[in-house]
């Protein structure tokens, strides 16, 4: 009976010395975002013939919310941004009026994008961000806002890291995303890689028929002739997305390109030249 004593004993002191240095934390100190549903999002409920069922907890609409934010390369302050708070003078008057009947008719609901080119500094990117804030708050539609400098960074640290899988993954979210918003298309150095990727995203979008939109300080004809190797591709299926949105603003005067009848090649939108943009 003494040895099984000094047994148990010494059982007791490893186990006070393995408490006094392990640092799990215990299941019963779990801590839920949500204690009514543990984060499952659901609730079970029994029904009277012994079956369940579920429900979506009221904490479900606030998470999908807080993944829509994370996933939309806004800032707290983009993603807060209202078109109440643009103040539209003369010069951006009719650049505002046609964001607002983008917003009031949801029309990124129906495939369409927008564009907004031009000048620089009149407000093209915080209506974007202004649009993705309103898209966001669908619910129901993912949105990605891309300052394209950074994303051509972004592409190319993914593209040696984990032999291109997470590369791939990157791009495989561009072309899926419900929406994607590039800001500032054109203002990298437009190499030969620069354009390969552009050409790969949009493309992809383009089949998919996903609602893609951008702003530019470039006007369309100058974008394709900076995109030397993929600009006429890249810039017919821009437009062919975007062509009932297109806004080109000059410090001093607007012209909606939607006016301006854009001939398309058979059905696909491919424009004969570059010409062609304007004509």
């Amino acid at each position: 009976m003494g040895n099984f004593e000094q047994i148990i004993e010494r059982i007791k002191q490893k186990a006070e010395a393995f408490n006094a240095t392990n640092t799990v934390t215990p299941y019963e100190t779990v801590k839920y975002e949500c204690s009514i549903c543990q984060d499952r999002e659901i609730i079970p409920i029994e029904q009277e013939d012994g079956s369940f069922s579920a429900r979506n907890c009221e904490c479900k609409e606030v998470k999908i919310q807080k993944r829509l934010f994370k996933a939309s390369g806004l800032t707290e302050e983009q993603a807060a941004l209202k078109l109440s708070d643009f103040k539209p003078s003369m010069d951006t008057k009719q650049m505002y009026d046609k964001v607002k009947n983008y917003i009031d008719k949801q029309l990124w609901k129906d495939g369409k994008g927008f564009a907004l080119v031009g000048s620089v500094g009149v407000g093209k990117t915080m209506l974007a961000q202004i649009i993705a804030s309103e898209i966001m708050s669908d619910r129901k539609t993912s949105v990605i806002f891309l300052p394209t400098t950074s994303l051509m960074g972004e592409l190319r640290a993914a593209q040696f890291s984990e032999g291109g899988a997470e590369y791939e993954q990157r791009i495989d979210r561009l072309i899926k995303a419900d929406v994607v918003i590039f800001d500032d298309l054109g203002k990298e150095k437009p190499t030969e890689w620069v354009q390969t990727q552009y050409f790969r995203i949009i493309d992809g979008r383009y089949n998919a028929k996903k609602t893609t939109s951008f702003t530019s300080n470039f006007e369309l004809d100058t974008l394709a002739d900076r995109f030397s190797e993929f600009g006429e591709a890249i810039i017919s299926r821009l437009i062919a997305m975007t062509r009932d949105s297109i806004v080109n603003v000059t410090a001093s005067d607007y012209r909606l390109i939607m006016d301006r009848p854009v001939r398309e090649k058979e059905s696909r939108g491919f424009m004969n030249s570059t010409e062609d943009y304007y004509k």
